[in-house]
């Protein structure tokens, strides 16, 4: 059996990274575990707690539960998928660290959107329901683009601009995968 696949989906809110990393997930049949979905259970559990720290303590935690999961999937055999924004080095190290420990083939690839109104109406149209620490106003990306530590390691870089199909594509020939010709426009 072959070494199962890591796949990093990095990149900042608002540029297409997880509409993405579903449509590889669903057509490799991996494993497919996102940080946001992580941090909001964390998150009620901090509020059901009445803890005072918890957004502080959620966002470390769910890195370390992403992590945490992905192990027990990889050994499984299983490929996985993480959805996360990988704006951290410790993270990205502790991610390169599970795939040598897992034997897996690690693979990053980065979202961007060269298009920047298109980026500004994604981040300020994600949705009324979605939590507070959720980037959608414009301003508030604007600082948080000025923290993202930059992804430096071998990637695929993709800009979202593009359709989805086309950049499932690309993604799939990265990752040295056919396409199942499921995909339309």
């Amino acid at each position: 059996m072959p070494d199962p696949l890591l796949i990093v989906f990095a990149g900042m809110p608002g540029t297409g990274k997880t509409s993405l990393a579903r449509a590889v997930a669903r057509e490799l049949r991996a494993a497919y575990l996102d940080k946001d979905t992580i941090k909001d259970g964390v998150m009620v559990l901090a509020d059901q707690l009445r803890l005072d720290q918890g957004e502080q303590l959620a966002g470390p935690l769910s890195y370390e539960l992403l992590v945490s999961l992905a192990r027990d999937n990889l050994t499984l055999g299983l490929s996985v998928v993480l959805d996360s924004p990988a704006g951290y080095q410790v993270f990205r190290e502790k991610v390169k660290g599970l795939a040598r420990g897992v034997k897996a083939n690690l693979k990053l690839i980065e979202c961007i959107c060269t298009d920047e109104k298109l980026l500004r109406q994604r981040v300020e149209g994600r949705g009324p329901g979605l939590p507070a620490y959720r980037t959608q106003d414009w301003g508030a990306y604007q600082r948080q683009r000025g923290q993202f530590e930059r992804l430096t390691d071998q990637r695929l870089v993709i800009d979202t601009a593009e359709s989805l199909v086309v950049n499932l594509r690309r993604v799939l020939a990265y990752l040295g995968q056919p396409a199942s010709g499921s995909d339309s426009d």
